[in-house]
């Protein structure tokens, strides 16, 4: 006789399916406009893009507060919804400005979109990772989360590719109508998604319903919705303070690379449609590096290996890649490069530190993650970027990647740290919950 399927089996099987087509929709709408973003970065050229990223960590401080306002104020079903409306919204506006036949407006809208595109990415892909550490705790999260981000990889691969192939055929304003649908269509996963981790007997969904009911229950009082709030949280916490030396480390290189990556390119390509192309390929490289990643490694790593383990594989890959890029920086060792660290980090990396926050406390989740995911990520490329500038006035691009190396070694042994004390949180919210 055939048994029934345990009932909390079934509803989270649904659920990791909800969230993965949800982030299959988040991915495939980004990485159908980040191409044009990259070709506007290449076409500003280094000083223009240290301009704009400063511009974007503005932007940031004033974006998070009202982020963390809405936080305060609204459960997590409607939270989602204002925020991806919202961004629906910018991209309707965005495709009107494009069609202006105004050499100012042109100018202005290229550079606002390039700084909208940043903002977005990192809000789109905050909102969605804090729902899920919400959802499912740390047991969980090891086993599920890879599978929730091959979705989005899938998605990332469909919007390069169509990108690729229609990049040069259609106006580049009609573009952002494909992100105006997925974000519709995502939403729509979000919603099942709810009604599916509602369903399930888990100590996460008992403490994330708890928190909603303690949300609305203080609706009446002065909420602590200001970027502070944010900074005071991280630091009160040494694990959160961990994870932002972590995450600037990340980003801070990354930036050193995608500096370089702006200056090859320039002097590859003449044309913008190129360009474009060649980005377009690029990441369609990156992400079937990555969906392999997620499908064949990531949670095997993360089940076997722990955290730890798992954190400090990218620091490997960029000391490899950066010795590389001081011996020979060319066009051929750039494209390995960005393959690898961004397979690497997207399937990898992000499970992984999205596994960070299911051992922290609602607010964390969300004010805090938000603060990390958007000012410190968007901090560290101002900061690294100016910090590129200075060092390129006395040295050359090879002795930079070579200046690199001890930073990387730096960063690897933060990740092995960080990723010691998440297992160790871990084991004592188990023990906990065991009593």
């Amino acid at each position: 006789m055939n048994q029934e399927p345990d009932p909390g089996i079934r509803y989270q099987r649904w659920a990791v399916g909800y969230a993965a087509a949800w982030f299959f929709f988040i991915l495939l709408g980004y990485f159908v406009i980040r191409p044009v973003r990259d070709t506007m970065g290449s076409v500003v050229g280094s000083d223009g893009l240290r301009s704009l990223m400063w511009v974007t960590l503005v932007v940031m401080f004033l974006a998070v507060p009202a982020y963390a306002m809405l936080v305060a104020r609204l459960p997590r079903r409607w939270l989602v919804r204002v925020v991806f409306h919202f961004f629906t919204a910018c991209l309707i506006g965005f495709y009107f400005l494009m069609q202006w036949d105004s050499q100012p407006v042109q100018w202005w809208t290229s550079r606002v979109f390039f700084v909208w595109v940043n903002v977005f990415s990192l809000f789109a892909t905050s909102v969605f990772w804090s729902v899920m550490a919400d959802s499912f705790d740390s047991s969980q999260a090891k086993r599920l989360f890879g599978i929730v981000a091959a979705g989005g990889t899938s998605g990332a691969i469909v919007g390069s590719l169509l990108t690729s192939q229609i990049a040069e055929l259609i106006p580049t304003a009609k573009l952002l109508w494909i992100p105006v649908v997925t974000i519709q269509a995502g939403l729509w996963c979000a919603w099942r998604l709810e009604n599916q981790t509602r369903r399930m007997p888990s100590n996460a969904q008992r403490l994330n319903q708890a928190s909603d009911q303690g949300v609305a229950a203080k609706s009446n009082a002065k909420p602590d919705h200001g970027i502070f709030a944010g900074i005071a949280a991280v630091g009160q916490s040494r694990y959160l303070l961990m994870i932002c030396l972590f995450l600037f480390f990340a980003q801070a290189l990354g930036t050193q690379l995608y500096f370089q990556q702006a200056e090859i390119v320039a002097e590859a390509f003449e044309s913008k449609s190129q360009r474009v192309a060649f980005f377009s390929y690029l990441d369609l490289g990156t992400q079937l590096l990555t969906i392999a990643i997620q499908s064949i490694a990531a949670g095997w790593v993360l089940r076997r290996w722990g955290v730890a383990v798992a954190l400090v594989l990218l620091p490997l890959v960029y000391f490899a890649v950066l010795g590389s890029l001081a011996v020979s920086p060319t066009l051929a060792v750039l494209v390995v490069a960005m393959i690898l660290t961004r397979g690497v980090g997207y399937g990898m990396t992000v499970p992984s530190r999205e596994v960070l926050f299911t051992v922290v406390s609602r607010e964390d989740k969300y004010k805090s993650k938000s603060f990390i995911d958007t000012v410190v990520l968007r901090g560290a490329d101002a900061m690294s970027g100016a910090i590129f500038a200075e060092l390129r006035r006395f040295v050359t691009t090879t002795t930079t990647s070579f200046l690199m190396l001890p930073v990387v070694v730096i960063w690897g042994v933060t990740a092995w740290r960080l990723g010691r004390r998440q297992q160790s949180l871990a084991d004592s919210l188990r023990k906990g919950d065991a009593s």
